[in-house]
């Protein structure tokens, strides 16, 4: 294990809402009880068993064992739950524990439709578009209550959403009008093929990844494009404050990084355009599958153990450092422009 402090002790990292504290317990209560069941799998792309355990706790500080393949190096949560017990937990206590939040709010939809221009942005920029956007036909699996596809169809495509959240789908339908259903990826009907599919922060919560990019091939044309964004486990600086304990979350069975993200694409029949270790990447089908993976398990762990040493320094870093001015600067300016105002309206 990487640190003491990531043992499982039930402690949070973050300070936790009434209502994530609520549902906290209410997870705690679920697997002492049995009614959560646990599985034990080898790594999605090698097949090996043999790992290194890194962490046994999550952010919220609850039981959450993270191991890294010795001989690929993707990081994975073994054991997990399994696949009966994350549908209960996805449609119960996931969006509350992780939003903190009792249902879906107009900020949550904001905040999708935001993530929806970054990626229309990104694509864009690296040239991913191959016909005009008012012909496209663009999926989103996971796709919570449809903010990242409002802003697709405002750009003018045609898109389909699918989740298992019952209630964001339902809020997407019922105020955007958006067509949502819940279900997984092999559930769909499509009447066309998709020139665009989504994964945001979703193939880290799939339990089978490769039998999803496997089922999706054979669900596409050839020159879908297949936008996939994940916490990349080596960007933990700036975006988790160099601190692991803040991006592990029981949800996640798969902790990728830009290499291993490759390896299992590549196994599935898919080649990358493009990529970060944000995660941001972009991938296409292609008739060769590829067995050789790249190992990644040194890269993590060094990668890993120097965050753990520098964690207590982040404070200092230039991200920091301008984070924090501008929490002082920007309000400062925001007084003076209203004191400026007052002054105007009352002619002083």
């Amino acid at each position: 294990m990487l640190s003491n402090r990531l043992k499982s002790d039930g402690k949070p990292t973050y300070v936790l809402n009434a209502l994530q504290q609520k549902m906290k317990l209410e997870v705690e209560q679920k697997i002492a009880d049995e009614v959560y069941q646990f599985e034990t799998v080898d790594c999605v792309v090698c097949g090996d068993s043999e790992a290194t355990k890194i962490a046994e706790k999550d952010r919220y500080g609850l039981f959450f064992p993270v191991v890294s393949c010795k001989s690929c190096g993707l990081v994975r949560t073994n054991p997990r739950m399994n696949q009966a017990s994350y549908n209960e937990f996805y449609n119960t206590e996931y969006r509350k524990l992780y939003v903190g939040q009792e249902s879906p709010t107009g900020d949550f939809f904001k905040l999708q439709m935001q993530k929806g221009k970054l990626i229309y942005d990104y694509l864009e920029e690296k040239g991913a578009f191959h016909k005009a956007k008012k012909d496209m036909f663009v999926l989103e699996v996971g796709c919570g209550a449809g903010g990242i596809l409002h802003f697709f169809r405002e750009k003018g495509c045609t898109v389909k959403g699918i989740d298992l959240g019952e209630e964001y789908i339902n809020y997407g339908k019922e105020e955007y009008d958006l067509d949502l259903e819940v279900g997984f990826l092999s559930d769909l009907n499509l009447d066309r093929k998709p020139d665009l599919v989504i994964y945001s922060h979703i193939v880290e919560h799939i339990l089978e990844p490769d039998a999803e990019f496997i089922a999706l091939n054979k669900a596409i044309n050839r020159d879908t494009i297949v936008y996939v964004e994940v916490p990349g486990i080596k960007h933990l600086y700036p975006n988790y404050d160099m601190n692991l304990l803040r991006y592990l979350q029981n949800a996640h069975t798969f902790h990728f990084s830009l290499t291993t993200l490759q390896n299992l694409m590549e196994k599935c029949g898919y080649e990358m355009l493009a990529g970060t270790e944000y995660i941001r990447s972009i991938f296409r089908p292609t008739d060769q599958k590829n067995d050789q993976f790249k190992n990644d398990y040194n890269a993590v762990i060094t990668y890993l153990e120097k965050m753990e040493k520098k964690k207590d320094y982040f404070a200092l870093t230039p991200f920091s450092l301008k984070k924090r001015l501008e929490s002082i600067v920007v309000p400062v300016l925001d007084f003076l422009r209203i004191k400026k105002l007052i002054k105007s309206l009352l002619g002083k």
